[in-house]
C-alpha cells in the first residue's frame, strides 16, 4: 500500500515546487522596474517609445507622478536646467537626489519654468497609476508558472513562461518608460535594455508559434534556423538604423537609437499570425488541430487587441482606441486559451473550466461596466466628482451581496426541497448509487432511496406489472402523487410514482423535466428487469414444450406405430411360414404388411410435420409465407414484399419468422379491424419482419395478449428483438429483428421427411 502512495505524492510536490520557483523568477523580473533605477534622481514621469511623443524639440510626457511635482501629463519638456533636452545634456553636471531642477515646458500654448524636486524613483505611485494592470500581472505570473511546473520539458511551457518574464522587463520602456532626467542625463542604457528584450519578446512569441503542437520538420532538421527568428528583430532594428538615422534630428534620433523593438513591432504580430497558421496547416491529427485552434484564438486576441485597439490607432489617430493600461485586461482571455493549448486540450476538463470561467467573467464585467457607466452618467448630471474606491467597494458589496443571496437561497431550498433545483447534483448522487449496484433489482431500489433523500419525497416507488419489486418503495402515496408512465421502445412496462408530501410544493415543469430524465434512466433498469424475467418465462417454457413434445412422441410411438410395427413384425414372421405351404395366404398377410408400412408412415410424416411446418422445406420461407398470407389474409388486402435472397437461413429463425408472421396476421385479422396489411421481411445480415395495419390502433389501456406475447419470446429465444408501436396516421406496425447466425446443418426433421416422402 505505501509503495503505491508515495511515487504519487513525489510528482505532486514537485510540480509544486516547480511552481513556487518559476513565481519567484517572476517576481524577480517585476522588481527589475525599481532595482535598475532605485539611488538615482527621478522626476516622476514616464513616457514609452511612442513616436509621437518624441518630438525634434521636447518630450511629451505620458505621466507626471512624482511628489508635489508641478509637471502634469501631456507637458513638452523641452529643457532642464537651461539647457535643452537631449541625451546627456546634463551628463557634465548630473543631479543628486533632492536637487531642485527647473524644467522648461510647453503647456497650452506657453512656456513655463517648473522647479522640480528630485527624488528616488516612485515606484509605488506609477505603480498605482497603473494599478489596472494588476490583474493581468498576477494572472500572467501564475498561469504561466503552472504552465511551465505542469510542461517543464514542452518548448511552447518554456517559451510562454519566457514571454511573462521579458514582458515585465519590457515594462520599463512602456508603461514605466523612460524619464525626461535619463534624457537630460544621458542614462538610456535601461530603456534600451528593456527595448532589447522587447525585441526577444516578439521572438518568443514567434518560437511559440513555430513549435506547437510540434516544431517544424525543417526546422527539426536544421535548429539554427530558429536563430535567425530571435535576430530579426535586431536586423530590422539595424535596418531602421541604417536608413534613417541620419535624416533624424533631435530627440528623434535619441528615440531612433532606443528604440530597438519598434520596427519589429510593425510587422512581427502578423508573422507571428502567419506561422501559426503553417503550424495548423502541418497538423495532421485531430487533438494537434484542436490545440491549435485554442492557440489560434488566443493569438488572435493578442495580435487583434495590440494592433487594432493599440498600435494601428495610435499611429493615425495620436492615441490607443483603449488606453494602454486597459488593453491587458483584453488579452487575459488570450492567455488563458493558450495555457489550454499547452497544458494539453481536455486536462482537468480545462475546456470547461475556461470556458465558464470566461462565461461569467465577462458577464460580470459587463454589470459592472453597466454599473460604473451609470454611476459616472449620474455624477455628470449631478456635477458631483466620481470618487474610485467608493464605487469599487459598492460594486464588490453588490456582487459579494448577490452571492451571499444565491448561496443562502440553495441551502434553504435544499432543506425544504431537496435537490430540485440542482438537476445535475440528482443525476450525480443518482450516478454514484447506480455504480455501486450489484444487480437490477438493487439498482431499482438505490434509484427509489436516491430520490426520495434528494428530492425530499414522502413516498417514491417503481411499479412493473409481472415483476415482484418489494424493495422499490418507500412510504404509502397520497392523493398528490405524481405518477410517470415507463416506456421503453413505445411498450409501457410500468409507472414511477413520487409524492413530495401534502405540505411541500407540488411538481412543476422544471421538476417534470428532470423527472422525465429519471424516468428514462428507471424504465431502462426496470426493462433490463422485465427482459430477464421474460428471458427465464421463455427458458422454462422452452424446456417445458421440450417435455412436452419428448412427451407426447414417447407417446405417440410406444402406443402407435411401436405396437403397429411389432404386429407387422409378427405377421412378416407368419407370412414367410406360409409360403411355401400356403402361397395364397402368404400372399394376402403381406398385403395387409404393405397397408400398414403406408400408414405407418403417415404416422410418422404427421409426427414430423408438427415439429416444423412442412410448407418451409417444399417451398422454403418466401413461398411459405406466400401461402400463409393468401390464407390468413381473409377479405382484407394483403401485400407481401419478402427479398431475403439466395443465402440459408438457420431453421430456427425460418420457423420463428413463419410464426411471427402467423401471430401478427391473425391478430390483424381478430382485433386490428383493418382494411390493408403489409408485410416486408428483408435480410442485411439480420432478418427483419415488419407487419403493418391501417387497423383501430393500439387503445390506452392496451396490455399485450398471448399473440404479442408469442412474437416478443420467439424474438427473445434467438436473441432478436420485438417493437410494437401505432402506425402514422392510424394502424399498428410490428418490427422484428432476428439475428441470423452462420447456416445451420442440415436438419433432421427434413431429411427424415424427404427419405419418407420416397418411400412407395
Amino acid at each position: 500500500m505505501t509503495a503505491v502512495a508515495e511515487p504519487a505524492a513525489r510528482p505532486s510536490r514537485a510540480w509544486i515546487a516547480r511552481m513556487v520557483l518559476a513565481v519567484l523568477i517572476a517576481l524577480l523580473a517585476l522588481g527589475w522596474l525599481w532595482a535598475a533605477r532605485a539611488g538615482h534622481p527621478s522626476d516622476g514621469t514616464a513616457t514609452n517609445t511612442d513616436s509621437r511623443a518624441w518630438r525634434p524639440d521636447g518630450l511629451v510626457l505620458s505621466v507626471a507622478a512624482g511628489d508635489g511635482t508641478p509637471l502634469r501629463a501631456g507637458d513638452v519638456v523641452v529643457a532642464i536646467g537651461g539647457r535643452p533636452l537631449a541625451a546627456g545634456s546634463l551628463a557634465d553636471r548630473p543631479p543628486r537626489i533632492g536637487d531642485t531642477v527647473v524644467y522648461t515646458v510647453a503647456r497650452d500654448g506657453h512656456r513655463l519654468d517648473l522647479p522640480v524636486t528630485l527624488t528616488d524613483y516612485p515606484l509605488p505611485r506609477l505603480a498605482a497609476r497603473n494599478a489596472y494592470t494588476l490583474p493581468y500581472i498576477v494572472f500572467l505570473v501564475l498561469l504561466s508558472a503552472l504552465v511551465l511546473a505542469r510542461r517543464p520539458r514542452d518548448p511552447a511551457a518554456v517559451t510562454l513562461y519566457l514571454v511573462a518574464i521579458l514582458q515585465f522587463i519590457g515594462y520599463a520602456s512602456h508603461m514605466y518608460g523612460t524619464q525626461a532626467v535619463e534624457i537630460a542625463t544621458g542614462r538610456l542604457w535601461v530603456t534600451t535594455a528593456a527595448e532589447a528584450v522587447n525585441c526577444l519578446l516578439w521572438a518568443c512569441l514567434l518560437h511559440f508559434a513555430i513549435s506547437f503542437p510540434r516544431t517544424w520538420p525543417l526546422l527539426r532538421r536544421r535548429p539554427w534556423l530558429i536563430a535567425l527568428g530571435y535576430a530579426l528583430p535586431f536586423a530590422a532594428y539595424g535596418t531602421v538604423l541604417a536608413t534613417s538615422l541620419h535624416a533624424a534630428q533631435g530627440l528623434r534620433r535619441t528615440w531612433t537609437l532606443i528604440g530597438v523593438s519598434v520596427p519589429a513591432a510593425g510587422f512581427f504580430p502578423v508573422l507571428v499570425l502567419a506561422a501559426v497558421v503553417t503550424s495548423y496547416v502541418l497538423a495532421r491529427d485531430p487533438l494537434s488541430r484542436q490545440r491549435m485552434r485554442l492557440v489560434s484564438y488566443g493569438l488572435a486576441v493578442l495580435a487583434g487587441g495590440y494592433l487594432l485597439l493599440g498600435k494601428l490607432p495610435e499611429q493615425l489617430l495620436g492615441r490607443p482606441l483603449i488606453p494602454w493600461a486597459y488593453l491587458t485586461v483584453v488579452w487575459i482571455p488570450a492567455l488563458l486559451l493558450l495555457a489550454a493549448a499547452v497544458l494539453r486540450y481536455r486536462l482537468w476538463d480545462i475546456q470547461l473550466i475556461l470556458r465558464r470561467s470566461l462565461v461569467y467573467g465577462l458577464v460580470t464585467a459587463a454589470l459592472i461596466g453597466v454599473y460604473i457607466g451609470a454611476a459616472a452618467l449620474l455624477s455628470h448630471a449631478f456635477h458631483a466628482e466620481l470618487e474610485l474606491v467608493p464605487v469599487l467597494l459598492v460594486v464588490v458589496v453588490a456582487v459579494s451581496f448577490t452571492a451571499a443571496r444565491s448561496g443562502l437561497r440553495r441551502v434553504v431550498s435544499r432543506l425544504v426541497y431537496g435537490q430540485r433545483e440542482d438537476p445535475y447534483e440528482v443525476l450525480r448522487q443518482l450516478g454514484q448509487r447506480l455504480e455501486s449496484a450489484h444487480s437490477a433489482e438493487a439498482a431499482l431500489h438505490q434509484l427509489v432511496a436516491t430520490l426520495v433523500r434528494a428530492l425530499r419525497l414522502t413516498h417514491a416507488a417503481i411499479e412493473v406489472p409481472g415483476l415482484a419489486l418489494p424493495s422499490s418503495s418507500h412510504g404509502l402515496p397520497g392523493p398528490t402523487a405524481t405518477r410517470l408512465d415507463l416506456v421503453h421502445d413505445g411498450e409501457p412496462i410500468g409507472r414511477l410514482v413520487l409524492d413530495p408530501g401534502p405540505d411541500r410544493e407540488p411538481f412543476g415543469p422544471a421538476d417534470r423535466r428532470l423527472l422525465s430524465g429519471l424516468a428514462r434512466q428507471a424504465g431502462a433498469t426496470a426493462y433490463s428487469l422485465l427482459l430477464a424475467a421474460r428471458l427465464q418465462r421463455a427458458l422454462e417454457g422452452t424446456v417445458t414444450i421440450l417435455e412436452e413434445e419428448r412427451r407426447r412422441l414417447r407417446r405417440e410411438i410406444h402406443d402407435g406405430i411401436g405396437p403397429t410395427l411389432a404386429s407387422a413384425s409378427m405377421r412378416l414372421d407368419l407370412g414367410r411360414s406360409l409360403i411355401a405351404t400356403d402361397p395364397a395366404a402368404a400372399e394376402r398377410i403381406l398385403a395387409d404388411l404393405a397397408e400398414i408400412h403406408r400408414a405407418v408412415v403417415g404416422d410418422i410424416r404427421q409426427l414430423i410435420d408438427d415439429l416444423r411446418p412442412t410448407v418451409l422445406d417444399h417451398l422454403g420461407l418466401p413461398a411459405a409465407l406466400r401461402e400463409l398470407v393468401d390464407r390468413l389474409a381473409g377479405g382484407m388486402r394483403t401485400r407481401l414484399d419478402c427479398a431475403i435472397g439466395a443465402d440459408p437461413i438457420p431453421a430456427a429463425v425460418e420457423v420463428a419468422a413463419y410464426r411471427i408472421v402467423s401471430e401478427a396476421l391473425t391478430n390483424v385479422v381478430r382485433h386490428a379491424a383493418a382494411e390493408h396489411c403489409a408485410v416486408r421481411v428483408w435480410r442485411d445480415g439480420d432478418l427483419h419482419i415488419e407487419v403493418t395495419d391501417d387497423g383501430r390502433g393500439i387503445a390506452p389501456d392496451y396490455r399485450p395478449g398471448m399473440g404479442v406475447t408469442s412474437i416478443r419470446e420467439r424474438c427473445l429465444e434467438l436473441g432478436g428483438r420485438a417493437v410494437i408501436t401505432a402506425a402514422a396516421p392510424n394502424g399498428t406496425v410490428v418490427r422484428c429483428r432476428l439475428p441470423v447466425a452462420a447456416a445451420a446443418p442440415a436438419r433432421l426433421g427434413g431429411d427424415l421427411g424427404d427419405n419418407l416422402a420416397t418411400t412407395p
